[in-house]
């Protein structure tokens, strides 16, 4: 009787585990069209070049000014949809050949932590964070990631301010 007993309890914190990591953030945002601003900061240079033949010097300056292209935001228009909250990637741009999965650590209307791991050509792990506000009409959030290709790793920050257009998303995606 006890042995099965622990093997319930087993078979049930297995299950339940699998839908907290399967459920869609509880963030309080609202569906629809969206414009988004993200920043980003890198240490290092982009995985995949090659730097045995320079010298420290010109990696540093090849970094600075990558960082210098790279602290211009980016501001894209995003439809928020009940998918994209459920998909492994949200709030992340997930490339061909890449799949992501994430460990939700908060998950309340205010707040949304993951831990996220990508796989294919290049490899990314890292911790999302974002904060709803203005009643679910903007959210800001952080992200930081390792990045990993052909060997090399860099390491990535994200800062992201989001703020909500309408419910209409017309022919955005």
């Amino acid at each position: 009787m006890l042995v099965t007993r622990s093997a319930t309890s087993a078979a049930l914190l297995v299950v339940l585990s699998a839908v907290l990591v399967a459920q869609a953030p509880a963030l309080d945002v609202r569906l629809g069209l969206w414009e988004n601003t993200i920043a980003m900061t890198m240490e290092g240079l982009p995985p995949g070049i090659d730097t045995s033949k320079m010298t420290p010097a010109q990696i540093a300056q090849m970094s600075a000014g990558m960082n210098a292209a790279m602290g211009k935001p980016i501001i894209q228009k995003t439809c928020m949809t009940k998918e994209n909250l459920a998909s492994d990637a949200f709030m992340l741009s997930e490339q061909p050949g890449m799949k992501c999965t994430r460990v939700i650590k908060t998950n309340t209307r205010a707040s949304y932590v993951a831990d996220v791991t990508c796989t294919g050509a290049q490899q990314m792990k890292g911790t999302v964070s974002i904060e709803s506000t203005g009643g679910g009409t903007a959210f800001k959030g952080t992200g930081k990631m390792a990045t990993t290709m052909n060997g090399q790793t860099t390491n990535m920050s994200m800062a992201m301010t989001g703020k909500y257009l309408g419910a209409a998303c017309g022919d955005v995606k």
